[in-house]
């Protein structure tokens, strides 16, 4: 299988420049100051802002993209934004990610450098060959991927990669204006992996002080197949999920709870979500087997906000929560596929985590300036039901502090930021292989500035250093062998950035919209963290001098009429000190969609991913691909049918057969039919 000659024009090394040809005529435009459609608001990144005026590489996946997506997993979301890839597979068990180069793969606790976020919760999950996040996509309002460290400062230090930021819906979602009660309940299915969802959610506004939804789904998970029809995963299970959120205001001062719960059982699962049976693996190997596998996720937030309308200086908020992500794996019916005895057992991640946050407006005559500051504290509790030398038991205990300055005096924009962060690790009895605690202090400054050239036009620029302390994977890990790794040093990154950033109307007609965001960047890794594989008494991990990855991410739309264009490129090469290319690159690819307002009710679309080839450094090669998906949502606007949505798609239209760069091994899912029916519903006036 070649590269697709047309992606690989555009991700040559000319893809900036030839861009920026084709865009100069519009950059030289001034467009009225006005609102764009295009311009989604990100909330992750400091005071709330549109993308167009963050200095960094973001991207925004809202309400109205999710159902266009119709997503089954997490990863059907994320494959939309440049700068992401999914790791091992299209089960919703299998997801892992990859940001820039970093994050998951082969090597155990690889994802550490991509900080992921629920509703402002951290989550984080590794365990042998199984996924690292579990999402219900129907309860997700808004994705935010905010790439690169930037945004270390606010949400966890050793962000390499950049931060995953995942909202779920509100009671606002759910209730119409003017009403006190509104819901939705929604049948789906999907052929590829085999799919059948039932949804309801509820949202109640009984007086304006206060609100609260509940919401539920419902999945039955079967196999994913490749293009040819062969079984890669089974996910063979039943899984229900739950949401509940109340908010109670009090005046200036408000109370917040929410609890997000999915139990997923799976029975004749296999083991190995993230690449299958494998069986054959190695001469006389009967594969990773299948069992009746549980799959735990809660997160439980308790949050207490006080910002006088008097005072200025104070927006706080407190934040008690808690999270557990759990895998519980038994032996299976078929005695052909067993599990081996040292994978079996429950193996989780708790932890409990104390925040507060204040955002203080410090604005006067002719400047803008809003300082966030704030601390944490927080206990992680990794433990395995039966000893593992591939999962060690250990706490993790850390707190940190914080402060960013988001200052704007005319045209320029100067986001300035420190955090501080120290964590002690302290084995648990089960390890025997070594008993010493791991103790480590992160401080990462960084600096980010946008300046506005004219209504359309801006330039941004940021440097960020982070510091990635050790997992506990890292410093006890003894499986196949090797030995503890109690000397390793932390992973130190400094990113430099640099972009471009247009947004303006009357481009090519009256009535047309474009926002067009490129970013470049450098990002320098010192004392890297790999995987040695070698027995004792080398240590099963080890730091490498420095490695460079280095790229860009251009993303663009327009609209004009019943039209919406977009096109996203994301590029990304590194090396070790040896100059041998790291075995975590993604292909370099190009996205293009069109999605045409054919009606009121009718909206249609297309979305195409073309991927240049990847070389592996161990010698194996994976081929560029073309994948193409189709959309519609018909959505009656009056009678007896309003309030209906119907949605339909098909995932690779073409059945490709191919296999991303970031996949351990194993082809991708074939085509994929997709249909779901909605119907919102609304209570009375209040």
């Amino acid at each position: 299988m070649t590269r697709h000659p047309l992606c690989g024009a555009l991700l040559a090394g000319s893809t900036c420049l030839t861009v920026l040809t084709l865009w100069t005529p519009l950059l030289a435009q001034d467009a009225a100051p006005q609102t764009f459609v295009l311009d989604q608001l990100v909330l992750r990144a400091g005071k709330p802002k549109v993308a167009s005026e963050v200095p960094q590489s973001v991207s925004v996946v809202d309400s109205q993209q999710l159902d266009d997506i119709e997503a089954t997993h997490i990863g059907e979301v994320l494959s939309t934004v440049p700068g992401v890839a999914g790791v091992g597979s299209g089960s919703f068990f299998g997801q892992g990610f990859n940001i820039r180069g970093f994050g998951s793969s082969s090597a155990a606790a690889s994802e550490a450098g991509i900080v992921q976020l629920i509703d402002g919760e951290k989550k984080y999950y590794e365990s042998y060959r199984q996924g690292a996040l579990f999402v219900e996509p129907d309860f997700l309002r808004q994705v935010e991927v905010l790439r690169g460290p930037g945004s270390s400062t606010l949400y966890g230090s050793g962000a390499l990669g950049g931060v995953i930021a995942m909202e779920t819906i509100e009671a606002s979602d759910l209730i119409a204006p003017g009403k006190s009660f509104g819901g939705k309940a929604k049948l789906g299915y999907a052929s590829n992996p085999d799919t059948v969802l039932g949804s309801v959610a509820l949202g109640w506004r009984p007086a304006e002080d206060f609100e609260a939804m509940a919401a539920f789904a419902w999945r039955k998970l079967g196999d994913t197949k490749d293009a040819d029809g062969n079984t890669t995963v089974r996910a063979n299970s039943r899984t229900p999920n739950l949401l509940l959120k109340a908010k109670k205001s009090f005046g200036d001062q408000y109370v917040a709870f929410s609890y997000q719960h999915l139990e997923a059982k799976g029975d004749d699962q296999d083991f190995n979500q993230l690449e299958g049976a494998q069986a054959g693996l190695f001469p006389g190997f009967p594969g990773w087997g299948v069992g009746d596998i549980t799959t735990r996720d809660q997160t439980a937030r308790l949050i207490w906000g006080w910002n006088p309308q008097d005072n200025r200086y104070v927006d706080l908020t407190a934040t008690l929560s808690y999270t557990n992500t759990l895998k519980d794996v038994r032996q299976g019916d078929d005695p052909d596929e067993p599990i081996m005895e040292s994978l079996l057992g429950a193996r989780d991640y708790r932890l409990w985590k104390f925040k507060l946050r204040n955002v203080a407006d410090l604005s006067g005559a002719g400047y803008d300036h809003h300082l966030t500051t704030g601390a944490e504290v927080l206990k992680q509790d990794r433990s395995s039901s039966v000893p593992s030398s591939s999962h060690p038991e250990a706490y993790t205990r850390s707190w940190g502090a914080y402060a960013l300055s988001e200052l704007t005096w005319g045209n320029l924009t100067v986001n300035s930021g420190l955090r501080y962060e120290k964590q002690r690790t302290e084995p648990k009895s089960s390890v025997t292989v070594t008993d010493d605690d791991y103790n480590s202090e992160s401080i990462e400054p960084q600096v980010a500035a946008i300046y506005r050239l004219n209504d359309s036009l801006s330039v941004f620029g940021s440097v960020a250093f982070v510091n990635r302390m050790p997992t506990v994977d890292e410093l006890y890990d003894s499986f196949m062998g090797g030995a503890p790794s109690g000397d390793l040093k932390d992973e130190k990154g400094k990113n430099i950035e640099l972009g471009l950033s247009y947004r303006g109307s009357g481009v090519l007609a009256a009535d047309d919209e474009a926002v067009v965001k490129i970013t470049l960047f450098r990002n320098h890794i010192d004392d890297m963290i790999v995987r040695t594989n070698a027995p004792a008494p080398t240590p099963a991990y080890v730091n490498i001098d420095r490695a460079y990855l280095r790229g860009g991410e251009i993303e663009a739309s327009y609209s004009i009429a019943a039209w919406e264009l977009g096109a996203a490129v994301s590029v990304v090469n590194g090396e070790d000190q040896d100059g041998a290319d790291l075995d975590t690159l993604p292909n370099n690819r190009l996205t293009l969609s069109a999605i045409w307002q054919a009606s009121d009710a009718w909206r249609i679309g297309l979305r195409s991913t073309l991927a240049a080839g990847r070389d592996k450094p161990d010698g194996d090669r994976r081929a560029g691909y073309g994948v193409h998906d189709i959309f519609a949502t018909w959505k009656p606007q009056g009678g007896q049918l309003e309030g209906i949505e119907v949605h339909m798609g098909v995932d690779n239209v073409t059945d490709r057969d191919y296999t991303p760069a970031t996949w351990l091994t194993g082809p991708a899912p074939g085509r994929n039919l997709k249909l779901s029916v909605s119907r919102s519903f609304y209570g009375q006036d209040p």
